[in-house]
Formats: structure tokens, C-alpha cells, sequence
């Protein structure tokens, strides 16, 4: 089920950064941002309520989960401003680089093993997002 979800993700980001270079033409950042914001609050709801039965959230996760939802929404912002900039293939490529920095936190905080393979991917990751954002 885990790769449905995260095919469906991929599916959805790439659909949705598409679809926001189109109503960028009409709205600021800030206002789609803004309209992403109450899609998230109409969705994660019923979600959390459907999956826990209410809604509560644990106070000692508040700190952590409010600093997440704080760094995703600035993130949110700052990637529509640079799609507004930018060519939208240029974003949602240079975006895929945050996978370095996951990487290389789970290795260091998580002690995720950073094998050869996985630094051949990360090397492999920013070669990618440099060739094919050559010449932008």
C-alpha cells in the first residue's frame, strides 16, 4: 500500500506543479498558496478524524509536528514563488534535490546506512538535476 500512496504523491505534485504554472496567470503565489492551505485544512481533517477517531493531537508531538507543518508551508510558498520566476521544468527538477538533504539528514541523525549504492544515487541526483537544468 506504502507504493500506492507514493505513486499516487508523485502522480498528484507533478499534476498539481502543471496545473499551477496555468493558474499562476490569475493568482499570486500567495493566493495559491492560500487556496493549497484550505484544500489541506478540507482534506486533513476528515483524514485525521477517519484515522483516529478524533481529533485529537498528542501535546508533547506539538512542538515537532508544528515546526514540520512551519517548514512545508514557507517550502510551499518559496517553491510557487520560484515557479512564477522560472520554468516550471526547471522548479519541480531543482525541487527533486531536496532528496540529497533527506539523505544525508537520515544518515546523520537517523543512522540510516549510507552505503555505495545510495552515494551513487545522490551523486547520480545532483549530476541529474544539473544536466537537466543546463542552460536555464
Amino acid at each position: 500500500m506504502g507504493w500506492f500512496f507514493l505513486f499516487g504523491y508523485v502522480i498528484l505534485i507533478g499534476v498539481g506543479t502543471f496545473a499551477a504554472k496555468f493558474a499562476m496567470k490569475d493568482l499570486n503565489a500567495y493566493q495559491l498558496n492560500f487556496l493549497m492551505a484550505l484544500a489541506m485544512l478540507v482534506t486533513g481533517v476528515p483524514a485525521l478524524y477517519i484515522a483516529n477517531k478524533s481529533l485529537k493531537i498528542p501535546a508533547k508531538a506539538l512542538p515537532l509536528g508544528s515546526f514540520v507543518g512551519l517548514a512545508m508551508a514557507v517550502g510551499s510558498i518559496l517553491y510557487l514563488l520560484a515557479l512564477n520566476k522560472l520554468p516550471a521544468g526547471v522548479v519541480a527538477v531543482v525541487a527533486i534535490s531536496y532528496v540529497a538533504i533527506v539523505i544525508i539528514l537520515s544518515a546523520v541523525f537517523l543512522h540510516e546506512r549510507l552505503d555505495a549504492f545510495k552515494l551513487a544515487g545522490l551523486a547520480l541526483t545532483i549530476a541529474g538535476v544539473a544536466i537537466l537544468t543546463y542552460k536555464s
